[in-house]
């Protein structure tokens, strides 16, 4: 599974690229770690709840808990605010994993038409689509949520000394 990374930053520039009724995605952001170094994630995924709080602040040194779901994708799950807390909501992260989910079974009911359609332009060509959209729809349905399941995330927030309070929760 991917491990949930603790990082230091400071954003810098970003392009906002979408936004839905759980999310917002940044495109190219640019941050600086402590040491000055620039650090550049191609997308960028924050829950709406972490940016109402504050933890899309530019030019503003935050400390993100952030998790690897595809090679250029990153969610940021939580951070710690100005006076040491840590701010959550595994409820969004739980709603984008399903919103992932469900555009797994589009893509992959979508797979072979599309395939075949686009082979029919291309001579053929086309329908080397096929497998890697099938391959898309596994990673939207199987992978993506079992990183961001609940009981992933409470293991790896134990692992950085967070205590996440059920007793209100589900």
């Amino acid at each position: 599974m991917s491990d949930l990374k603790k990082v230091t930053i400071t954003v810098k520039n970003f392009e906002s690229s979408s936004s839905d009724d759980y999310a917002r995605l940044y495109k190219k952001v640019r941050i600086l770690d402590p040491s000055g170094k620039n650090v550049y994630f191609k997308n960028l995924i924050v829950p709406k709840y972490l940016e109402r709080r504050g933890a899309f602040a530019q030019d503003v040194s935050r400390t993100w808990y952030i998790k690897s779901i595809h090679r250029s994708a990153v969610v940021l799950v939580a951070f710690e605010t100005q006076n040491g807390t840590v701010e959550y909501d595994l409820d969004e992260v739980r709603n984008l994993s399903r919103r992932g989910l469900w555009w797994g079974v589009l893509i992959g009911i979508a797979a072979i038409p599309a395939g075949c359609i686009v082979a029919i332009a291309t001579y053929g060509v086309g329908l080397a689509l096929i497998p890697f959209a099938f391959y898309q729809a596994y990673m939207q349905i199987f992978k993506i949520p079992a990183r961001l399941s609940r009981e992933q995330l409470l293991q790896d927030f134990s692992l950085h000394g967070i205590r996440v309070d059920e007793s209100w929760s589900r």
